[in-house]
């Protein structure tokens, strides 16, 4: 950059003094025909004939001088490319260097793009807000179903508003396939493409029309189109069967749009009032005053600002919450206010979950960048170092100051961007890697990363800016060059001393950098192994987990649902290597878990929370399949069936918490309208999050239905593999229920690990990236202290010379790496410190100031240090001195 600002000044000089030297001439030209007896207008016009057209000249010369710089920059290119040529083994070391630095980089980057920067693929989406209740308890959703009407009616700021409902898996059977599939779906509004300013890619998109379901429509995303019906327009127009409903698909969403959720796609998009049909209590949510389930989203009128668009909103919100009350409680703490929240990035569930962890790996790679620009700052001053004799000649014989500097920046530049080229294919490699992190589990996230606008923008500010702050150095070294100081013998050893000066510097903040990275990696491998060592309250081992689905066509009412899950029971438990098995709606950190209203005799409740339990159905053997152990009472059994009494278990914080000082087994409890009695208390189980303590759940008997039990999900401990008998048992269970759906086969262990996803994560990339910055710390002190030994080779053959052991040079440059070593670990260790407790939130169970991490990493750094001077230190001490002064 200042390299062309320079030459950017100097055009504009050079036509300053062009112009200057043309009135000159002009001027000697007239005093001329003046002395030859013309009269000075009569001069002064023959001279201006004489010298033609001055702004002609004028650019004449800015040609010339444009080629002459533009030759100048491509001579400079090509003396570039031969020194590369000359000293491949600089080369290759900076350029892999910087391409592993810059490539962390742009892959963590990248990441965050897609995370925490990227706008949705609408138009104008700045202008869109979603629109949430609030109070005390902070940010909530959309107000009821009704609200919303309201909103689309009477709310004059919003140019639009749409309900959206993300529906998870979608049970499907295309109209060209006899099997049931699954698709990722959510209901809306039919105005929901209008809102976005969407259109659609094949056919058309939902409108208000589609909500009366006549007939029922639906448009696929451009993505699963591809990917299911290969992209093939002959789609329109074909249906499939959900619910029991035929759906006829009547359009593809646009290229690149997938929902309103980043990291999940929508593949279906149906109307919102299809609730109303199939295994769904549409009616009653369609119709609720005061129970949430959706978002709503909504574009603002032109001109109108989104305070005043909030204002208008809440006032038709109060006028609502009069004419439909709820608890002082729930007014106070949910239902006080509305909000609008930028929609303009979608639903921010992922930049939730995963914003702290990629800020700090981006401030992770930005240390790692730092110590491989480091590396390459010493690497430039040991060149610039050998070259001095070079330039102290081309300054001897004229050249300038400022031509050097341009030739200098122009080799750094080279240097710095062809090391940014290599560094996009080693983001590519890693950002593959994070991909396939990401698109695993029970819920795997597709995420979007490609190499776009902004992150291009990023990869090209990367090398420029290292090239003007870390390329300043070994330049300003230069331009310092004293000709006469540096072409005499024996002024080598004084101008190295401050390059040397700055060299150890660099290596002492390397061994800064390396020690945070290395402590930070202790402290995040050290949360998980604490995660892993937290008793669940089960033992994950050996479970496989599959979700069946049985069809509502097929089994319409309870009985032969309960039918079909027993003989699914029957079946599986006879199926060898089956220990046992069970089903149950939910399963442990499978993130679908529910609640529902709860009484307790005898129980004052201080808050509305204590209105609300979580809720499991379970069949019998489940606790015995999970091996969590029964505390008192009985376990539920096959005779608790829907005609017998109805029982129910509580966990051991829902005895405690809703049975202070009291005995809970026998007593009835009801769970909204139904009566359940307590017949036994099971030990905690950790349902969603390890960080946190149980929460008070109950559970009720499978054979007992609270909902429909459409869907549950089968638990089989296994004395074999459990991945290898999931095709076996998806055969026995089709030989006893043959429309069933089977999807999501996966192992409860690898469930349980993908709801710690987040530190591992984040302790395999720190672990990763600090693995390589000791790496680029070690070749960087390597560097330094083999090119300490061999500028100070005449003072250790002068030493051995007069009777040193060779010990003693080997020790000598052993104290002199110990020195930086200590140097940098001062430093570091209250830096560490100082970022772990910036990044506190992370951890768990472990201190920023964890005394062992601290000693784990210094320790490794050490080692690696030490080693890495070995080598220079033992060459030196195997020199002969004659040998070695003659030679200097």
């Amino acid at each position: 950059m200042r390299t062309f600002l320079s030459k950017l000044c100097a055009l504009f000089t050079r036509s300053q003094s062009s112009e200057e030297e043309f009135e000159t001439h002009l001027a000697l030209l007239t005093e001329r025909f003046v002395a030859q007896g013309m009269a000075p207008e009569e001069a002064a016009v023959a001279a201006r004939r004489q010298f033609g057209n001055a702004g002609l000249h004028q650019q004449n010369l800015r040609d010339q001088s444009r080629f002459l710089l533009l030759s100048h920059l491509l001579r400079d290119l090509r003396y570039a490319v031969r020194g590369m040529l000359r000293n491949p083994g600089f080369a290759v070391a900076a350029i892999l260097t910087l391409a592993l630095g810059m490539g962390a980089n742009i892959a963590v980057f990248a990441l965050m793009d897609a995370v925490l920067l990227r706008s949705l693929p609408v138009a104008d989406p700045q202008r869109l807000y979603f629109v949430d209740y609030a109070g005390a308890a902070g940010l909530g959703i959309a107000p009821p179903y009704p609200f919303l009407q309201r909103m689309q009616s009477e709310a004059y700021s919003l140019q639009s508003v749409a309900a959206y409902s993300g529906q998870g898996q979608l049970k499907i059977r295309p109209e060209s396939s006899a099997n049931f599939e699954t698709a990722n779906g959510s209901r809306v509004s039919g105005c929901y493409y209008q809102v976005l300013g969407l259109r659609a890619a094949l056919g058309r998109l939902l409108t208000a029309q589609d909500e009366l379901l006549r007939p029922a429509v639906a448009v696929l995303s451009y993505d699963y189109w591809q990917t299911r019906y290969a992209g093939n327009p002959a789609v329109l127009g074909s249906s499939f069967m959900l619910d029991g409903t035929s759906f006829t698909i009547v359009g593809v969403a646009p290229k690149g749009y997938s929902g309103l959720q980043p990291g999940h796609h929508d593949d279906i998009t149906i109307p919102i009032t299809s609730m109303n049909l199939g295994p769904h209590d549409g009616d009653g949510m369609l119709v609720d005053h005061n129970s949430p389930w959706f978002q709503a989203i909504g574009r603002l009128a032109s001109g109108v600002s989104p305070a005043n668009a909030r204002a208008e909103i809440n006032t038709l919100f109060q006028s609502y919450m009069t004419e439909f009350p709820v608890s002082a409680e729930a007014r106070r703490d949910q239902f006080h206010h509305i909000e609008l929240v930028s929609a303009a990035q979608g639903l921010d569930n992922l930049r939730k979950q995963y914003a702290r962890p990629l800020q700090a790996l981006m401030a992770v790679v930005a240390l790692v960048l730092l110590i491989a620009c480091a590396n390459i700052t010493n690497l430039l001053l040991a060149r610039a170092t050998r070259r001095e004799r070079e330039f102290a000649v081309r300054i001897a014989l004229g050249a300038g100051r400022r031509r050097l500097l341009h030739q200098l920046l122009t080799e750094t530049a080279l240097l710095f961007f062809i090391g940014a080229a290599a560094s996009l294919a080693v983001a590519f490699a890693v950002v593959r890697l994070l991909m396939r992190f990401f698109s695993t589990g029970p819920q795997p996230m597709q995420l979007s990363l490609h190499f776009d606008g902004p992150l291009l923008a990023f990869a090209l500010a990367l090398p420029l800016l290292a090239t003007l702050i870390f390329g300043a150095a070994p330049i300003l070294h230069v331009l310092r060059t004293v000709p006469h100081a540096a072409i005499k013998e024996g002024s080598r050893m004084s101008e190295s001393s401050s390059r040397m000066g700055l060299g150890r510097a660099l290596i002492v903040l390397q061994v800064a950098l390396s020690l945070i990275l290395l402590v930070g990696a202790s402290l995040f491998l050290k949360t998980l192994r604490n995660l892993h060592s937290v008793d669940p309250g089960f033992s994950p081992s050996q479970i496989a987990l599959m979700q069946i689905h049985l069809l509502e066509s097929t089994y319409p009412e309870s009985p032969a649902r309960l039918a079909a899950w027993d003989r699914i029971l029957s079946v599986v438990r006879t199926t060898p290597g089956v220990q046992s098995a069970a089903l149950s709606a939910a399963t442990p950190f499978d993130t679908s878990g529910r609640h529902a209203g709860f009484i307790v005799p005898g129980y004052r409740r201080t808050s509305d929370v204590d209105s609300l339990i979580n809720l499991d159905h379970v069949s019998e053997d489940y606790f015995k399949t999970l091996n969590t152990p029964l505390l008192r009472g009985r376990n539920l059994s096959a005779s608790d069936v829907d005609s017998a009494p109805h029982v129910a278990l509580l966990n051991q914080t829902a005895a405690r918490h809703y049975f202070p000082g009291r005995d809970p087994i026998g007593v009835e409890i009801h769970i909204n309208d139904a009566a359940y009695r307590i017949v036994g208390i099971v030990q905690d189980i950790h349902q969603s999050d390890l960080r946190e303590p149980a929460t008070p759940f109950i559970f009720l008997p499978v054979r007992q239905p609270y909902d429909r039990n459409f869907r549950l999900t089968l638990l089989v401990r296994t004395t074999l593999k459990p991945t290898a008998l999931a095709a076996t048992l998806t055969r026995q269970i089709h030989t006893v229920a043959p429309d069933s759906l089977i999807t999501q086969p996966i192992t409860l262990s690898e469930q349980m690990d993908e709801s710690i996803v987040n530190e591992r994560l984040i302790s395999t990339l720190v672990s990763i990236f600090s693995v390589l910055a000791l790496m680029l710390s070690a070749i960087g002190l390597y560097g330094v202290i083999a090119y300490t030994v061999a500028r100070r080779t005449p003072e250790f053959a002068v030493r051995l010379a007069i009777g040193a052991v060779p010990q003693q040079v080997i020790g000598s440059v052993l104290m002199g790496t110990l020195r930086l070593l200590a140097l940098g670990l001062v430093l570091g260790v209250p830096a560490s410190i100082l970022l772990a407790r910036a990044a506190r939130s992370l951890f768990y169970e472990v201190t920023p100031t964890d005394l062992s991490a601290q000693l784990i990493a210094a320790t490794l750094l050490s080692a690696v240090s030490l080693v890495a001077s070995v080598l220079p230190a033992f060459r030196i001490s195997r020199i002969d001195p004659a040998s070695a002064l003659r030679a200097e």
